[in-house]
């Protein structure tokens, strides 16, 4: 299946240069999807004028009958979410995170990591969910969650001590603009951003709905850019692995004064260190694989 949206002029997400090769071509539940990685600075994305995810309507009307093969949250979708959501509370309350009075999920699916952040700090929650059946989930928790973050910004105009964005990021067509966005108009000055995104290096990270595919360099410079600090970044697997590590989760906060134009530092190799980060994983699932892949329904 292809696309009937036009072909835009390719632009890198990171450093915005045009100059890109071809890095994986694939298809993804059906959909023909092409990844770029860009000469200048090394980030690799899709083209969103090539991307049936860059449409908004691809996360209210297909994105989970595409991937759980219905729009309901499904009982191992909902133990993940909840997994996460005590790894993600854990990691902010030893890394600072002392106080909370109002915090925002964007993307905020069942409303889990909104009620966990919120049963831990008695904080006011506010969400953002584009899909139908999690949003009225999240709702049922008797939480605020908005359509879209459009509709958010129209609709709140007090700001967050913390905003966070579960697995978000690589879905969005300008990720370092949102950032951007985020720190000037939702993050209080003394607030706290916390993001989490698949690792390149060792996540399969090609498939439809990923518009970017970040490593751990490329999301630290996209994080500068945008005008953050970095204070702590932590590469795991949890809930789905004790050997690979799947994820990247950072916390950052706002720069008090951030730079109005920083060099990006390229990131060299990402082809070789994917092909090593892929065998690596390939090497361990046969030779491990009950400690590679922890399992994702509850045991009986």
């Amino acid at each position: 299946m292809t696309t009937n949206k036009p072909a835009t002029e390719l632009h890198c997400p990171l450093c915005g240069n045009s100059k890109a090769t071809v890095i994986s071509e694939l298809d993804s539940f059906g959909f023909k999807v092409r990844y770029y990685l860009c000469q200048t600075c090394g980030f690799v994305f899709q083209n969103p004028g090539e991307s049936a995810a860059a449409d908004p309507a691809f996360y209210e009307e297909t994105y989970r009958q595409l991937y759980q093969a219905t729009e309901e949250p499904t009982a191992k979708d909902l133990r993940q979410q909840r997994l996460r959501a005590e790894y993600q509370l854990n990691l902010i309350q030893n890394h600072g995170v002392c106080r909370l009075w109002r915090a925002l999920d964007i993307g905020a699916s069942s409303g889990t990591l909104m009620q966990t952040i919120h049963e831990a700090y008695g904080a006011e929650m506010i969400g953002v969910e584009p899909g139908k059946a999690y949003r009225q989930l999240a709702e049922e928790k008797g939480f605020k969650v908005y359509p879209s973050l459009e509709l958010l910004q129209s609709g709140e105009t007090a700001k967050f001590d913390l905003v966070t964005m579960m697995h978000v990021l690589e879905h969005l067509e300008d990720p370092l603009g949102t950032l951007g966005e985020i720190r000037t108009d939702l993050l209080e000055d003394h607030g706290f951003l916390l993001v989490e995104v698949p690792n390149f290096y060792a996540h399969d990270s090609y498939e439809l709905a990923h518009l970017s595919c970040f490593t751990e360099h490329t999301l630290t410079e996209m994080l500068k850019q945008a005008g953050y600090k970095i204070m702590h970044t932590r590469k795991h697997g949890y809930p789905r692995s004790e050997m690979l590590e799947l994820y990247l989760t950072v916390l950052a906060i706002p720069e008090r004064e951030p730079a109005e134009s920083l060099r990006i530092i390229p990131e060299r190799n990402v082809a070789l260190k994917r092909s090593l980060g892929t065998l690596k994983r390939k090497l361990l699932t046969k030779l491990m694989p009950g400690k590679t892949w922890l399992p994702q329904e509850d045991q009986a």
